[in-house]
Protein backbone atom coordinates (compact mmCIF):
# COMPACT_ATOMS: atom_id res chain seq x y z
CA UNK A 1 0.00 0.00 0.00
CA UNK A 2 3.34 1.96 0.70
CA UNK A 3 4.13 2.23 -2.92
CA UNK A 4 0.30 2.68 -4.63
CA UNK A 5 0.66 6.00 -2.35
CA UNK A 6 4.00 7.37 -3.64
CA UNK A 7 2.95 6.46 -7.16
CA UNK A 8 -0.73 8.53 -6.80
CA UNK A 9 1.11 11.61 -4.84
CA UNK A 10 3.37 11.66 -8.29
CA UNK A 11 0.63 11.75 -10.47
CA UNK A 12 -1.17 14.24 -8.61
CA UNK A 13 2.13 16.54 -8.75
CA UNK A 14 2.61 15.68 -13.08
CA UNK A 15 -0.98 17.05 -12.73
CA UNK A 16 -0.31 20.22 -11.01
CA UNK A 17 2.45 21.11 -12.73
CA UNK A 18 1.00 20.40 -15.97
CA UNK A 19 -1.98 22.96 -15.41
CA UNK A 20 0.21 25.45 -13.77
CA UNK A 21 2.13 25.92 -17.45
CA UNK A 22 -1.48 25.98 -19.43
CA UNK A 23 -1.85 28.89 -17.02
CA UNK A 24 1.30 30.33 -18.22
CA UNK A 25 0.69 29.99 -21.28
CA UNK A 26 -2.94 31.40 -21.37
CA UNK A 27 -1.95 34.65 -19.48
CA UNK A 28 1.14 35.38 -22.10
CA UNK A 29 -1.06 34.48 -25.01
CA UNK A 30 -4.40 36.72 -23.41
CA UNK A 31 -2.29 40.13 -23.97
CA UNK A 32 -4.09 41.50 -26.79
CA UNK A 33 -0.90 43.62 -28.29
CA UNK A 34 2.72 42.86 -27.02
CA UNK A 35 4.33 44.76 -29.57
CA UNK A 36 6.86 47.74 -29.52
CA UNK A 37 5.80 50.51 -31.11
CA UNK A 38 8.73 52.38 -32.85
CA UNK A 39 8.09 56.27 -33.37
CA UNK A 40 10.10 57.39 -36.05
CA UNK A 41 11.30 61.10 -36.30
CA UNK A 42 12.53 63.10 -39.50
CA UNK A 43 15.28 65.12 -37.71
CA UNK A 44 15.67 64.18 -34.67
CA UNK A 45 16.41 60.56 -32.37
CA UNK A 46 13.33 57.56 -32.92
CA UNK A 47 11.24 56.70 -29.78
CA UNK A 48 9.88 53.52 -28.83
CA UNK A 49 6.86 53.17 -26.82
CA UNK A 50 5.46 50.40 -24.59
CA UNK A 51 1.79 49.24 -25.45
CA UNK A 52 1.19 48.32 -22.28
CA UNK A 53 2.24 51.41 -20.09
CA UNK A 54 2.41 54.19 -22.33
CA UNK A 55 6.30 55.00 -21.12
CA UNK A 56 8.22 56.37 -24.17
CA UNK A 57 12.44 55.76 -24.48
CA UNK A 58 15.11 56.25 -26.50
CA UNK A 59 16.97 52.78 -26.20
CA UNK A 60 16.36 50.33 -29.09
CA UNK A 61 15.43 47.07 -26.03
CA UNK A 62 12.88 44.66 -26.16
CA UNK A 63 11.62 44.77 -22.77
CA UNK A 64 10.22 47.61 -21.67
CA UNK A 65 12.44 49.63 -19.05
CA UNK A 66 9.57 51.11 -16.97
CA UNK A 67 7.28 47.98 -16.53
CA UNK A 68 9.38 44.75 -17.60
CA UNK A 69 6.94 43.47 -20.44
CA UNK A 70 8.86 41.51 -23.30
CA UNK A 71 8.24 42.50 -26.77
CA UNK A 72 7.49 39.71 -29.27
CA UNK A 73 7.92 42.11 -32.28
CA UNK A 74 7.93 45.40 -33.16
CA UNK A 75 5.16 47.64 -35.10
CA UNK A 76 5.77 51.20 -36.81
CA UNK A 77 4.18 54.35 -36.21
CA UNK A 78 5.20 56.92 -39.37
CA UNK A 79 2.77 59.73 -37.94
CA UNK A 80 5.39 61.99 -36.13
CA UNK A 81 7.85 61.43 -38.86
CA UNK A 82 5.55 62.61 -41.77
CA UNK A 83 4.22 65.39 -40.24
CA UNK A 84 8.16 66.76 -38.97
CA UNK A 85 9.16 66.08 -42.88
CA UNK A 86 5.73 67.87 -43.81
CA UNK A 87 7.10 70.74 -41.37
CA UNK A 88 10.79 71.00 -42.44
CA UNK A 89 9.65 70.88 -46.54
CA UNK A 90 7.54 74.26 -45.46
CA UNK A 91 10.40 75.74 -43.58
CA UNK A 92 12.46 75.00 -46.78
CA UNK A 93 10.28 77.02 -48.98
Amino acid sequence: MGAGFWIVIGLLAVLLLSSGNKKTGKSSSSRKNDKRIDHLHYMDLDEYQCPNCKARFRKNVMTCPKCGMQFTGTVTDDEEFIEEMEVWEEDDE
